[in-house]
């Protein structure tokens, strides 16, 4: 009898372990699981997703694709791809782009009697919805003024004069001397000081450094 309870103790503790040891196991390959599934979800990266507008804020964006309009005698106007400024008068054009009229640009405020325009159109690559017209007004020697019509798509932003500084455009590309930028919708102008003509004034209210003159225009899109 006694011999019989002995066995059946010693087959009880050997059940008692084999149980206890294959929980055990059990829960350290669980718990190995969870810490290697935790290590992958940590190593994974939500995705950010930027809105259109968060991508150029805080950052510059160069207007460096410059191009001449030409100059059409036949329809009298000055044509660059899609748009177009129609000569009305001396003083005035009607500025279209695709067709669709934006607005009328009257210039008579400046009494310019010089020999004519050169019109360049300023583009971005990243910005591409915005074109920013600059019509030189050319003078006997040099250029007279600026003036600058920005537009956003078929809307008009802004339009505004420049008198100084000025470039001498028989001698220099406009390309050369003025370069924009944008910058949380401020507009930022770079006249390069080594491209000003004799002639012209340097504005003493204005930004400058050892290269260049900035003019700065905050606009509402």
């Amino acid at each position: 009898m006694k011999k019989y309870t002995n066995i059946i103790f010693l087959n009880f503790f050997l059940l008692f372990n084999l149980t206890f040891f294959s929980c055990k196991e059990n829960s350290n390959f669980s718990l190995k699981e969870k810490e290697s599934e935790t290590k992958i979800d940590s190593q994974i990266k939500t995705p950010i997703v930027l809105k259109d507008d968060s991508i150029s804020i805080g950052k510059e964006i160069p207007f460096s694709i410059v191009e001449v309009f030409k100059e059409n005698t036949n329809e009298n106007a000055f044509v660059n791809s899609d748009t177009r400024l129609t000569i009305k008068t001396s003083s005035s054009f009607m500025l279209t782009k695709k067709d669709f009229i934006i607005t009328d640009i009257d210039l008579s405020d400046t009494n310019y009697e010089g020999p004519g325009y050169i019109i360049y159109s300023y583009k971005s690559n990243e910005k591409k919805n915005v074109e920013i017209i600059i019509i030189e007004a050319t003078a006997d020697i040099g250029t007279d003024w600026y003036y600058v019509v920005v537009i956003n798509n078929n809307d008009l932003v802004e339009q505004f004069l420049i008198k100084e500084p000025r470039a001498n455009s028989e001698i220099t590309d406009m390309k050369d001397f003025l370069s924009i930028l944008l910058k949380n919708d401020t507009l930022i102008f770079k006249f390069r000081k080594s491209k000003i003509a004799k002639y012209s004034i340097m504005p003493s209210d204005l930004k400058n450094d050892n290269e260049n003159i900035y003019l700065e225009k905050k606009l509402i899109f």
